[in-house]
């Protein structure tokens, strides 16, 4: 089964929404500077939290019972990042052309397909799971904003 889904976000907000036919089925809103960030998809709601300077990993959390339901290590490049489940499931996070407009998560044979900007894009996705979906649109998120504040010094 395939979920299309669409974001937008306004140029100064720090909320993405998802659509699904036009319809709004959930958010992520991000902190000032990153490092927090709530997000809700069909119900299911996450909480993102990221520790550390130069060796960053970000913690999600599931709202309601409160448990760890994966960890994202990015790599010193900004270009790709692991997703770590709680059943040992590693699944990539990786741009998938120049310049960094799409980029997919993979779980084993399947895909979560993104291509956008900070500002709106689209999402298909092959595994009916919110976190992953959630959280490939954050990752990107933390790379845009890492880029922007090394372009800013």
């Amino acid at each position: 089964m395939e979920i299309f889904l669409s974001w937008k976000k306004g140029l100064f907000s720090n909320t993405y929404q998802f659509f699904e036919n036009g319809i709004q089925v959930g958010l992520l809103k991000v902190g000032m500077w990153g490092n927090k960030a709530n997000g809700n998809l069909n119900g299911k709601e996450f909480e993102f939290k990221t520790k550390g300077f130069f060796n960053q990993e970000t913690i999600i959390i599931d709202s309601e019972s409160l448990s760890i339901v994966g960890t994202i290590v990015y790599n010193t490049w900004r270009s790709k990042a692991i997703i770590k489940l709680p059943d040992g499931i590693e699944c990539v996070w990786q741009y998938t052309n120049f310049w960094h407009s799409k980029w997919t998560v993979n779980k084993n044979l399947y895909f979560i397909n993104y291509q956008g900007s900070f500002r709106k894009g689209e999402v298909i996705s092959h595994i009916p799971d919110e976190v992953l979906i959630i959280a490939g649109l954050f990752v990107s998120n933390h790379f845009w904003q890492s880029s922007a504040a090394v372009a800013a010094t």
